[in-house]
């Protein structure tokens, strides 16, 4: 194969990334769909594909090695398993589903498929992220102890225009489900299994169904504990991730995707300063750490930033090559599980065991719970 056949389904605005990202990899765009054929037809004149009005019409009509699935998210999972019963693989956006039955259902269509699912999730891929994981992985960095995510965006009223924005059925969940997600795959990506989550999620301003704030204290299965904070509500937009570690502290200040000089890593103090630590609290101190060797500037290498083209890249050069790609349906089970348990912990008022996270639990079926909406209005009303 000298290149990968790939389609697109869903003509909206992420599907650019996906058809840029594809453009320059050693990929052919072989077709595009939407419901409204000029966002079909648009799409498909700016990347010298064809349009079709459905997935059922473009795969009829191509043979695809790989088809992304860039629709809004209440319909990931009806075409993902549409692609897989052609025996397609999938690629698709974030969040990949709405809850953990379809992600399930999506799985059970997988291992009957000859195709394979992947998901959207770019932050695991960028150079900053890999070294990342590698040195914990490793206990370069030092073991884990304490950790800080936080997803302050900000969108206006008039981003829920659209009809299936702020509802349950169009989006799934708010910015835990649909925005901080990719923070909170970055951050259990780093720090491995959460055990218990507990959580408050509140509705301050914007007419949606769901929250548009929300936090989290989460006990991880390694001891490590973080703090999780996502918010559609915050004008000085930002994301981070810092984790503080027994060898020091690493942290990735960014927006939408990181590069190598976001990350910073400040080892942990020497023995005599350490000493001087709080015996002035009043006076700022100016002076910087010195150490001998620093392991993550001795690790860097190429800088790639954290874009969709860092992962779609690779997911392109791992099929043609016949290696796996990271980032499988399975891998990201952990973090729709998080999704789900703060859901259900705000809504309930108590912690949640990921453990419990099975198909009998309340929340399985949707991140709501099946609770009435008056109740969800009155739980996230903050009053």
């Amino acid at each position: 194969m000298t290149d990968l056949k790939v389609a697109i389904v869903g003509c909206g605005n992420i599907s650019r990334s996906h058809a840029r990202s594809y453009a320059a990899a050693p990929a052919e765009l072989v077709g595009v769909a939407d419901i409204v054929p000029a966002k079909a037809e648009e799409l498909a004149g700016q990347y010298g594909s064809t349009p079709y009005a459905s997935v059922t019409e473009l795969l009829k009509a191509t043979d695809p090695d790989l088809v992304s699935v860039t629709t809004p998210p209440g319909s990931h999972a009806e075409i993902a398993i549409e692609v897989l019963a052609a025996g397609k693989s999938v690629l698709l956006e974030k969040p990949p589903v709405l809850n953990l039955a379809e992600m399930d259902a999506v799985a059970a269509a997988e291992a009957a498929s000859a195709g394979s699912v992947y998901v959207v999730f770019q932050h695991r891929h960028g150079s900053g992220g890999r070294r990342a994981a590698s040195l914990l992985a490793d206990g370069t960095l030092g073991k884990p102890q304490v950790a800080v995510c936080e997803t302050l965006w900000y969108r206006p009223v008039s981003y829920f225009d659209p009809e299936w924005r702020g509802t349950w059925v169009g989006e799934g969940g708010g910015p835990t489900l649909g925005h901080g997600i990719h923070q909170i795959d970055l951050l259990l990506h780093l720090l491995g299994p959460w055990r218990t989550l507990t959580a408050t999620a509140l509705r301050l301003d914007r007419p949606v169904q769901f929250e548009d704030v929300s936090m989290a204290s989460v006990i991880f299965e390694s001891g490590a504990v973080a703090t999780v904070i996502n918010s559609l509500l915050s004008p000085h937009e930002l994301s981070r991730i810092r984790i503080d570690t027994t060898g020091g502290s690493l942290e990735v200040n960014h927006l939408y995707g990181y590069s190598d000089n976001d990350w910073r890593f400040t080892p942990v103090p020497d023995a005599a300063r350490a000493a001087t630590l709080g015996i002035d609290p009043g006076t700022r101190r100016t002076d910087s750490v010195v150490v001998d060797t620093d392991p993550w500037a001795a690790s860097a290498g190429d800088d790639i930033p954290s874009n969709h083209a860092a992962q779609i890249t690779r997911l392109v050069d791992d099929l043609l090559a016949g290696r796996a790609h990271e980032t499988t349906l399975a891998s990201t089970r952990p973090t729709m599980e998080f999704v789900t348990a703060l859901y259900a912990s705000a809504l309930t008022s108590s912690p949640i065991h990921r453990a419990d996270l099975t198909p009998t639990h309340p929340f399985y079926q949707a991140l709501h719970g099946n609770v009435p909406q008056s109740d969800i209005d009155q739980a996230m009303s903050n009053r």
